[in-house]
């Protein structure tokens, strides 16, 4: 609820779109606990971040770890650094097949800054390539990548070069083609753009001007997309035939959430720089990785000093990645628990989908998933959801929180904890049936 004493916070982030406004005091496992007992089950994990749940034993266990250095000037070497760098670089590399480094850096907007940082040090081109529906922050620099006009507005007209790839969501394409036809269209527009000085790609000559595609294995803001196979594949070979380098976004798809460590294992290529955050520290504190292959991150292409910020070598923040890490490599059932947790995902959402005239359709992948909607009336749903159970608690649980996506209004997305109890399976189910059969009735008409 809102808070009746006077506030002197500023209400411009993610916290107010909302009303009510819980003030949280508690979590533990999937449940969150405001300061008036209400208790709500988080189907959004933080957009994906506390993918281990809400797990205080963390940070007990990272503090250990920091015991005898506290903190550390930003110029200077620590070994938690060094411990937590090899053992990333060895799970990459088995992952991948190929040798790379990595480098730290706080939020997601600022390890996408890096990946630029990086790109540009390696390939003198000009210009960044990017999908419609792409979101990759919000920082004054980020911002000119991601595909909502409001996250650039504030900062005026000056614009980072960057071309928009269509939307790669046949579903919500509006196409009268079967996919099939759609996908072989967009591949012909692609293949015009990239040979055309019409399209903004080449200067004259044909000679192509891009630095680096950068794509999301899923787009999260952009509506929860999960874009063909074959389509990524044949973009990344064309792009990198065009001296292009290829950034690969993992803020939101890292570390499981869609079933596998990393969202581009989906896909049949191995990015040259991609970026790992939210999850990598559970949401406790901020961090995030950035990953490049051999030569890119070596000191003869990114030299010292090319890099600095003051919190980049934090001991918290790596005691708690260190740990983090430990405990996904020690959850020695995690690739049975993920089927079975995709299998509940799906079988909801589609217990949805057949019960609902909102709903249009919805899938899973891993721990994600998503419902689409017939009209833009996500945001309603979630307020619906928030306090669906007020006066008639599941199982001690008053409240369901949802994720939306920002950028499209008529989809609802799930980013559960990925460690989810049969017992949290039934609970969130409940909590999600009762939301729709309110919703199905109050906004019909809507």
């Amino acid at each position: 609820m809102k808070n009746p004493q006077k506030s002197y916070l500023g209400q411009g982030d993610f916290v107010y779109r909302h009303d009510p406004v819980p003030v949280f005091v508690k979590a533990h496992g999937s449940v969150m606990e405001d300061q008036e007992g209400h208790r709500y089950f988080c189907a959004e994990a933080a957009n994906g971040t506390t993918s281990l749940g809400f797990d205080g034993t963390i940070i007990q266990d990272a503090m250990k770890k920091m015991e005898g250095i506290p903190s550390i000037p930003s110029f200077c070497e620590t070994s938690l650094r060094l411990k937590i760098s090899s053992k990333l670089g060895r799970k990459i590399e088995s992952i991948t097949g190929k040798e790379g480094k990595v480098a730290f850096e706080l939020g997601g907007a600022q390890g996408m800054e890096l990946a630029l940082r990086i790109a540009k040090a390696n390939n003198k081109k000009s210009q960044f390539v990017v999908f419609e529906g792409g979101y990759h922050g919000r920082s004054i620099y980020t911002a000119q990548l991601s595909a909502s006009h409001r996250y650039r507005a504030a900062m005026g007209d000056w614009r980072v070069p960057v071309i928009r790839l269509p939307y790669p969501d046949y579903e919500q394409s509006g196409s009268s083609l079967s996919k099939t036809a759609w996908k072989k269209q967009y591949i012909a527009y692609i293949k015009t753009l990239l040979g055309r000085e019409t399209g903004g790609m080449i200067r004259r000559g044909a000679e192509q001007d891009i630095c680096a595609l950068i794509l999301e294995p899923l787009l999260n803001a952009g509506g929860i997309v999960k874009p063909d196979l074959d389509l990524i594949d044949f973009l990344v070979t064309e792009f990198r035939k065009a001296g292009a380098l290829i950034i690969v976004d993992e803020v939101f798809t890292g570390f499981y959430r869609t079933g596998k460590m990393f969202g581009f294992q989906h896909y049949s290529f191995v990015p040259d720089i991609f970026v790992m955050s939210k999850a990598i520290s559970n949401g406790i504190t901020p961090l995030s990785c950035v990953w490049a292959q051999d030569p890119l991150l070596l000191p003869s292409h990114f030299t010292p000093g090319s890099h600095s910020a003051t919190f980049i070598n934090q001991p918290l923040g790596l005691a708690i990645a260190d740990t983090v890490f430990d405990r996904y490599e020690s959850w020695k059932t995690i690739n049975t628990d993920l089927k079975n947790l995709e299998r509940f995902l799906k079988s909801m959402i589609q217990e949805v989908v057949r019960t609902s005239p909102l709903v249009t359709s919805g899938f899973a992948l891993g721990g994600v998933g998503r419902l689409l909607l017939k009209k833009d009336i996500a945001g309603k749903i979630l307020d619906i959801a928030s306090t669906i159970a007020w006066k008639d608690p599941v199982e001690n649980v008053h409240g369901l929180i949802l994720a939306s996506t920002g950028m499209a209004s008529n989809v609802i997305a799930f980013n559960p904890p990925l460690k989810m109890s049969k017992e949290d399976m039934r609970i969130m189910r409940l909590l999600l049936l009762k939301t729709f059969k309110k919703a199905n009735v109050q906004l019909a008409n809507s």
